[in-house]
């Protein structure tokens, strides 16, 4: 993977309490530890952790401030420290089920064996256990290295591929339903945890069916998490996830990426319920974020604020004066991208240009700062510039949030940067031997450990397929909605077994079966602005919306519009199309009306 243009980087982030943990010789991720594993004949410790993370803190705290276990790893492994948000990549390879995360490699970085949290007296047993098995067997842990990997590779080459229908749709919202808590809201039992996807295909599967049943499966969730434990009634925001059922008991955390998700499922549950609750919960969030998680000069949003539940427990007043939980300041791309997307969504939905404004700021600063030209965006940002490129996740999102300021703004230099992501997918990160999808690493793939071997996310394809579908009706270009379908294909056999966590994906299959309302407003930003805002807030399932200057020849040529009148905006859904409308009652009433010509029988 490579690296950053600069050198610099930061040092390893430890438990901001007391704790030994600096005394490891920690390395970062590199070549350089793995052959000192093979030539000083030692296994690899991987620590994988996150500075939010609390267990991780008390890892360090205990097991990794023990006298005999810092003694131990430092004579007879080479540690190895990753910081989760930050590599992602090598996290999608090597997580034994949460974070933090402890395994041991072999010096090719197949992992031995691996955990969780160890504690200390477990740590002081497994040390040693792992180093004579290691030393004893080399022939079978050969052997099962060589097993692994051909099996993976096996697995990958075989990738079926089946032609998305309907019945995706429908298995998985009906999964979402039978993981659904009906007495406290929320899907699954404890540890709960948000499942900001899932919500958002109930508030779609109702936009599309006036179901009261999603409906209520989705506000009671989020009004359950909102009045509860799960959200900061003093400061405003989200916490992670809830230790029990009833959302009574919340891990303190507080992320950038969950706050984008559940952000917008507010956002478009108060456009349907118009309940002034659910507007003030955005707002408070929206709030948090400008006080705590956003750079007042730059305009980037910060990846997330630690736990501590002894101080968020407290009183807003008594929480003045005393040490707040540590914020990482540090700008990760992909959730920028979705906290940017959020605000968008929030500027027309609450009439709050400036959240506009500070989207765009954000946007501009990955643009500027987290991007090499020819390259893509790289992961992170740390104050010293910014590192790793070629991760799918960061192009993606980025694109996709560049296509949603392209329809809010109507600035096409959006919809420019969002094709230059989209191209760049095409050429780097398209799996070549034709099983589509999406790789979620570039075509320069590390040499170290497992992150030779290219994988498939199914979250991130599925913002690339979004991505595509969408510029195929901006665009109307067919090769876009080909990307789209492929990209579906890729996962379509799989993803019924996958229950409501393949939520997004079946809202992408169901937009891709049943076209979204398109809007094309031919004018300028100002005299259009009424047919904008009528059209961003269409009540359907989805939409797709732009303003085209009517001097644009070639955009006009390609959609088929004439330049006059103007403003006027053209709708169609599916294959009807209205005749050009000047009001904004208009554009609501033709809309609505062929939205009724087009319901299923």
């Amino acid at each position: 993977m490579a690296k950053s243009k600069k050198e610099a980087k930061p040092p390893f982030h430890f438990s901001p309490r007391p704790n030994r943990a600096h005394e490891i010789n920690w390395q970062e991720w590199g070549p350089e530890p793995f052959e000192q594993a093979r030539v000083s004949n030692k296994p690899v410790l991987l620590a994988l952790s996150a500075v939010w993370c609390h267990w991780c803190h008390v890892m360090d705290e205990t097991s990794y401030s023990n006298e005999g276990v810092i003694t131990y790893i430092n004579k007879h492994y080479i540690p190895v420290r990753v910081d989760n948000d930050q590599r992602p990549d090598i996290n999608a390879r090597y997580n034994m089920g949460g974070w933090p995360t402890t395994a041991f490699l072999t010096p090719d970085g197949e992992a031995i064996s691996g955990s969780t949290y160890v504690p200390p007296e477990q740590m002081l047993e497994l040390l040693p256990k792992v180093w004579v098995y290691f030393q004893s067997n080399k022939d079978e842990v050969a052997r099962k290295v060589a097993d692994l990997r051909e099996k993976r590779a096996a697995a990958l080459s075989s990738q079926a591929t089946s032609e998305i229908t309907s019945e995706v749709y429908d298995t998985v919202l009906r999964a979402v339903g039978d993981h659904y808590d009906p007495m406290h809201g929320g899907f699954g039992d404890a540890p709960k945890f948000p499942h900001s996807d899932a919500i958002d295909l109930l508030l779609y599967a109702h936009r599309k069916s006036r179901d009261p049943d999603v409906l209520h499966m989705a506000r009671k969730t989020l009004e359950s998490m909102a009045r509860g434990g799960m959200y900061d009634h003093e400061w405003g925001g989200f916490f992670r996830y809830s230790t029990r059922r009833d959302w009574s008991e919340p891990h303190y955390e507080k992320m950038l990426e969950d706050h984008g998700g559940l952000l917008k499922a507010l956002l478009a549950l108060y456009r349907i319920t118009g309940d002034e609750e659910h507007a003030d919960f955005a707002r408070r969030t929206i709030d948090y974020i400008e006080w705590k998680l956003r750079d007042p000069e730059k305009g980037f949003f910060y990846g997330s604020q630690d736990a501590d539940e002894e101080f968020y427990k407290l009183s807003k007043a008594e929480r003045e004066g005393k040490e707040e939980p540590y914020i990482d300041h540090t700008c990760y791309t992909s959730w920028n991208a979705m906290a940017a997307s959020a605000y968008l969504e929030a500027s027309w939905t609450l009439g709050r240009p400036d959240l506009r404004d500070a989207a765009a700021q954000a946007l501009t600063f990955l643009w500027d700062e987290c991007r090499e030209p020819k390259k893509g965006m790289y992961r992170f940002h740390d104050g010293s510039g910014p590192q790793v490129l070629g991760l799918l996740g960061d192009q993606s999102h980025t694109a996709r949030a560049m296509l949603d300021a392209y329809e809010v703004t109507g600035d096409p230099v959006y919809l420019d940067r969002a094709e230059q992501l989209a191209a760049f997918l095409l050429d780097r990160f398209l799996d070549p031997n034709g099983r589509k999808g999406f790789f979620d690493v570039w075509d320069e793939p590390s040499t170290v450990g497992r992150l030779e071997e290219r994988q498939k996310s199914l979250q991130d394809n599925t913002v690339c397929a979004e991505l595509f579908l969408r510029l195929h009706h901006l665009t109307r270009t067919d090769d876009y909605k080909d990307v789209a379908r492929s990209t579906l294909e890729a996962f379509a056999g799989d993803v019924p077994h996958m229950g409501h966590f393949a939520a997004g994906y079946a809202r992408q299959t169901d937009t891709f079966l049943n076209p979204p309302a398109e809007v094309n407003i031919v004018g300028d930003a100002e005299s259009a602005s009424s047919l904008h805002q009528a059209a961003l807030a269409l009540d359907v399932p989805s939409r797709s919306v732009q303003i085209i200057n009517p001097e644009d020849a070639k955009r006009l040529e390609a959609l088929v519009l004439p330049s006059e009148p103007a403003p006027a905006a053209y709708a169609c859904f599916g294959t009807m199309c209205s005749p050009p409308v000047t009001e904004a009652a208009e554009l609501l009433a033709s809309v609505k009306q062929m939205a009724e010509v087009a319901k299923p029988a």
